[in-house]
């Protein structure tokens, strides 16, 4: 009886494994096809990547002040133009957002409100990626709804030059590692909070601190800072120029068409507009959803060590990823 007890035992094991094995085989070979697709695509970007990175580099420091007009002829006459007279390897469609972001994570800007336009998707992309703090140009106030809704659930801290406890709740933000927004500034601003925003960081061993006054306050590793002003047109002394980075919000002809459009549909197809509304808010949970799927299962291929056959969950999770990129 013993023996018969393990001899059914191993075939039920056996036929657990091959049902695993035949799924693992499945759901890799339909993945197959995407990744493949990557590597050649990577391996081709590989070449290029130095230019690439360096045009993005050059893209975030000097073109957010500037309109779409001037931010191309600076991205293609000049920049462009100077990486092709001194042979620099550059992509020949060189794109800065594909550099600076991706897909999921423009996905999730849009899902937080950011303008679906060219411009606005450059703003981001520039703001996420600046070492330095923002100041937004934002005159119809599409940049700082993002960053309300962008920075909610990381408790962000709203107020202004002129509120009487600007000053604590900077420090304490500072200290807490909260992001702070100080809105609509003026054409000067204070010089209290002036070693914040130009990063004057004093370093203590491992520890960093900004001087405010006379406190130093220890500057907490996820601190951010957003500056905003209504201003369309604001004239900035040339050191602010330099210790922030300065993004050009205004909206482009093209980014309100489309919103002129949207408020139309809006108002004549209420069901279009909701049926939009819900199908792009889909997509874009679907690409955020496939890339954290996408990481799970590349770190989890990666780091198995035993037989892969036991891990079920890594198995069931290349079942979800191929049935949600069919769906897509």
């Amino acid at each position: 009886m013993d023996k018969k007890q393990k001899a059914e035992d191993d075939a039920n094991r056996c036929a657990r494994r091959l049902d695993l094995a035949n799924r693992l085989v499945s759901s890799l070979g339909a993945e197959k096809e995407r990744w493949s697709q990557a590597i050649l695509r990577i391996g081709n970007e590989i070449e290029v990547v130095t230019g690439d990175v360096l045009l993005s580099a050059a893209f975030v420091s000097y073109v957010g002040p500037f309109n779409k007009k001037f931010r191309d002829i600076i991205l293609v006459d000049k920049f462009q133009d100077f990486f092709k007279k001194n042979a620099i390897p550059c992509s020949p469609d060189s794109n800065p957002i594909k550099i600076l972001t991706t897909e999921a994570e423009i996905a999730q800007w849009n899902n937080d409100k950011l303008p679906t336009d060219r411009v606005s998707i450059e703003n981001g992309a520039i703001l996420s990626n600046s070492e330095r703090y923002s100041l937004m140009i934002d005159p119809q106030l599409q940049g700082i709804v993002w960053i309300k809704n962008k920075e909610a659930k990381n408790d962000l801290r709203v107020t202004r030059l002129d509120n009487k406890n600007m000053v604590k709740t900077l420090s304490n933000a500072v200290e807490a590692g909260q992001p702070v927004l100080i809105e609509n500034l003026e054409n000067s601003i204070d010089a209290v909070i002036q070693p914040v925003y130009s990063r004057a960081i004093i370093k203590k061993g491992k520890s960093r601190f900004i001087k405010m006054g006379d406190s130093d306050l220890a500057l907490h590793k996820d601190f951010n800072l957003y500056l905003h002003t209504k201003l369309s047109n604001p004239h900035y002394p040339p050191e602010i120029q330099a210790e922030c980075t300065l993004i050009n919000f205004t909206v482009t002809e093209a980014g309100l068409e489309d919103q002129i459009l949207n408020l139309v549909v809006k108002k004549e197809r209420p069901d279009l507009a909701k049926q939009k509304e819900e199908i792009i808010q889909q997509q874009n949970s679907f690409k955020i959803t496939l890339r954290d799927l996408e990481k799970d299962l590349l770190k989890r291929l990666a780091e198995q060590t035993g037989d892969i056959l036991e891990d079920i969950e890594l198995i069931e999770n290349l079942e979800k990823s191929k049935a949600l990129t069919t769906e897509i």
